[in-house]
């Protein structure tokens, strides 16, 4: 029994203790935002997720990336460990107040309940200091560059229809 219970705590339930959670999320600013500061939010981001897995207790960090689609562009930024820093690519053509942001967290040591705080966590504590509100969040599938060949447009849609049916789930059970 002390046996499996130290496993569980230390996030070893799989073969490799490694532990994954993605959440998408449509994030909104009053404030226009353009390509640096999208980049800017998006590499902080990454960084508050990993330095809270390693604050959970996490062995290393996978792979914590994220991709944000806008009507004005894709932006995508990772990192594989706060020590690391961060990186981010792509372009906005004009600046826009409303991002669609799909966050992966590849972690080994911790829990999958554990890899889950730190990325909510990061997200809205990043957030909420750069002005952003949070509209809408669902958890999200791990995703990698093949699940990005669809037209931005069709991948907004797609986020917003995904978004759309945690509110319907709602209204219909009455809880809103």
């Amino acid at each position: 029994m002390a046996d499996s219970t130290t496993v569980n705590e230390s996030g070893c339930y799989t073969e490799h203790g490694v532990s994954g959670y993605g959440v998408a999320a449509k994030l909104s600013r009053k404030e226009l935002m353009n390509e640096s500061f999208v980049k800017n939010m998006a590499e902080l981001m990454m960084v508050s997720i990993a330095e809270k897995c390693m604050e959970l207790g996490a062995r290393c960090i996978g792979h914590i990336k994220s991709h944000i689609r806008t009507d004005a562009g894709t932006i995508k930024a990772d990192t594989i460990g706060a020590s690391h820093g961060s990186y981010s690519k792509g372009h906005l053509t004009k600046p826009v107040t409303d991002v669609f942001i799909a966050i992966n967290s590849i972690v080994q040591g911790i829990p999958e309940d554990a890899v889950k705080a730190a990325t909510l966590e990061g997200m809205h504590e990043i957030s909420e200091q750069r002005g952003l509100s949070v509209v809408k969040e669902k958890e999200h599938t791990y995703f990698d560059e093949f699940d990005f060949v669809a037209s931005k447009q069709d991948y907004i849609k797609q986020l917003e229809e995904q978004l759309q049916q945690d509110d319907d789930e709602t209204t219909t059970s009455g809880d809103g």
